[in-house]
């Protein structure tokens, strides 16, 4: 299991502080050379309470999996009619942009149908409960209004936790988003073999498929880049279509924590995945 002090520990390291027994926040008296050892380490004691407030925050709300919104409630071998119920409610999407659910078949639904799956970034979540005014899948239904878009995000989820029950979950959409990997490659979890198996169960039902880079963070470079090489490696070996959100350009006050994109970096995050859609499907543009 994953536990906070782990959490911390790997965080600490993304914020360029490996975490050490000689790092260890003490209370100094106030008198002496010892108030003068506090003075001279102040600066790196506040650094390490301020990186270890930021990690308990992040982690309640996309490093820890969780269902925030009403939307999340009905992940789980959803029919058509709650699937429709669920784009209603508050944090789903926008009522005028609903579809009757009868228009689509059983099997693979209309061509212009896309259900995501992914954790934090795709649900637009960030600090626990908020999610972004327009989360990705409201931005992709605004842009492309032709699409169902169906919304099978979840905070905190791992790609990992995921495929053990993918293959067995009803699905209607004809393309299936999957945007997973910095979970993962935090937890040191095997992203790869879990991302083939998703891949590899959309095709056999007849599906395209789409995966996402994953999009840049404020501090650990190497963890993203890693996850993000595994994600590229698996749509190349597959054939699927890659979006690469490790290329969108981040500007200065675009993130909303460490790791969870505000809502400009978010919209052209959803604005690349729309160029790789666009190809896949023109009709639906």
């Amino acid at each position: 299991m994953f536990g906070l002090s782990d959490a911390i520990s790997r965080f600490m390291q993304i914020c360029g502080t490996p975490v050490t027994k000689a790092m260890t926040i003490r209370s100094f008296p106030q008198k002496g050379r010892d108030h003068k050892r506090r003075d001279s380490n102040g600066g790196k004691a506040a650094s390490i309470k301020l990186c270890a407030l930021v990690v308990s925050a992040v982690f309640s709300c996309g490093c820890s999996q969780s269902r925030v919104a009403p939307v999340e409630d009905r992940v789980n071998n959803p029919t058509p009619s709650s699937l429709v119920q669920s784009m209603d409610q508050p944090h789903g999407l926008n009522p005028r942009h609903k579809k009757a659910a009868a228009d689509d078949s059983p099997a693979l639904g209309r061509s212009c149908s896309v259900e995501l799956y992914g954790d934090s970034i795709l649900h637009g979540g960030y600090l626990g409960d908020r999610r972004l005014v327009e989360p990705p899948a409201a931005a992709l239904q605004r842009m492309r209004p032709r699409y169902h878009v169906i919304d099978r995000t979840v905070n905190g989820e791992t790609a990992s936790a995921r495929s053990g029950s993918f293959e067995n979950e009803a699905r209607i959409g004809r393309i299936v988003i999957i945007e997973h990997g910095l979970n993962d490659s935090l937890q040191n979890l095997p992203l790869e073999t879990a991302l083939r198996s998703m891949v590899v169960s959309a095709k056999a039902e007849g599906r395209h498929v789409i995966l996402t880079g994953l999009s840049q963070t404020l501090g650990g470079a190497d963890i993203r880049a890693r996850g993000d090489a595994i994600v590229r490696r698996v749509a190349a070996d597959l054939s699927v279509p890659f979006a690469d959100w490790g290329s969108v350009p981040l500007r200065v006050g675009e993130m909303a924590d460490v790791i969870h994109p505000a809502q400009p970096y978010s919209t052209r995050l959803v604005e690349r995945l729309i160029q790789v859609l666009d190809s896949l499907s023109p009709e639906c543009a």
